[in-house]
């Protein structure tokens, strides 16, 4: 009913201005934070209300509700000016600015099947940000991974400021570093890498192992075991990487031969070896997803 309500102007609320709304399949957050006028964290729910009908989806201000002693209950509204020179953007429009970004757009060539979680506002110093975490899924399609973390300024003067990284703060550096224009268009493109720059790095790895790579026009085993599967898709994946390739290389491949297969299926890489056991060939094989 705040929503409606907090209106006391009467010619205001006959005409239906200034009314807020809850963003569409927005829920409360329950966070541990510092707003506005609190000495302290505290454990709070949060709710972000936009401007009902403004095209441009503005965050008329947020609600906490605090949840500890005793001071259970208690709601406070941090209003946004109407008549600020600067409008924030509402959790609605966050999105919307995050997909019109270029660097982002490239980035979801890359990802697969890309979807965004929670976005909360933050204050950090004078910056109102909300942070997104993008996730992707893996190799597989069925687990979800953490794609990037992105960044997006909430101030808006006509113009949208979003960063990307591996983590919030890489996320909120990079933010900074557009809005000041130093960043390189590619900032985020360049640490995620890009498919064929994952797969050279797998190739490297191997060539560190001191194995030959043979690469077969077709893989026919009567049987075959996969003994592991991982995700390289960005910087934070290629410790994992290396330390499954070195796995399979130290348990499968270097006790029986210098040789390991190399093929790709579905922006999938696999790399496998020949096992013969009781006079039955046996092809044993790890996967990692590229993209």
């Amino acid at each position: 009913m705040f929503d409606i309500y907090h209106v006391t102007d009467p010619s205001t609320f006959i005409n239906s201005q200034n009314f807020y709304e809850v963003p569409p399949d927005l829920a409360t957050y329950y966070v541990e934070a510092k707003p506005p006028g609190f000495d302290k964290p505290t454990f709070i729910g949060l709710l972000s209300l936009e401007l009902r009908g403004s095209q441009g989806k503005n965050l008329a201000g947020f609600m906490t509700v605090q949840n500890d002693l005793p001071n259970l209950g208690k709601m406070q509204f941090h209003e946004v000016p109407l008549d600020s020179k600067t409008k924030l953007l509402g959790p609605s429009s966050v999105s919307e600015a995050l997909n019109k970004d270029s660097d982002f757009r490239q980035l979801k060539t890359l990802l697969q099947t890309p979807s965004f979680g929670d976005n909360i506002l933050y204050r950090i110093g004078d910056q109102d940000v909300y942070f997104i975490p993008v996730y992707t899924a893996g190799s597989g399609g069925v687990v979800t991974q953490l794609g990037t973390i992105a960044a997006v300024g909430a101030a808006f003067d006509g113009e949208y400021f979003v960063g990307m990284g591996n983590t919030p703060q890489q996320a909120f550096v990079s933010y900074l570093a557009k809005l000041s224009g130093v960043a390189p268009s590619n900032v985020t493109i360049a640490m995620l890498f890009d498919q064929s720059e994952r797969i050279k790095t797998i190739m490297l790895i191997l060539q560190e192992q001191k194995l030959t790579v043979v690469s077969p026009a077709s893989i026919q085993f009567p049987l075959t075991f996969q003994e592991g599967k991982k995700s390289f898709l960005q910087q934070s994946d290629l410790e994992d990487t290396k330390k499954l390739i070195s796995t399979f290389v130290k348990d499968f491949v270097q006790p029986k031969s210098e040789r390991i297969i190399f093929w790709e299926e579905n922006s999938t890489v696999n790399l496998g070896t020949i096992v013969v056991v009781d006079n039955v060939p046996e092809l044993h094989y790890i996967s990692i997803g590229v993209g």
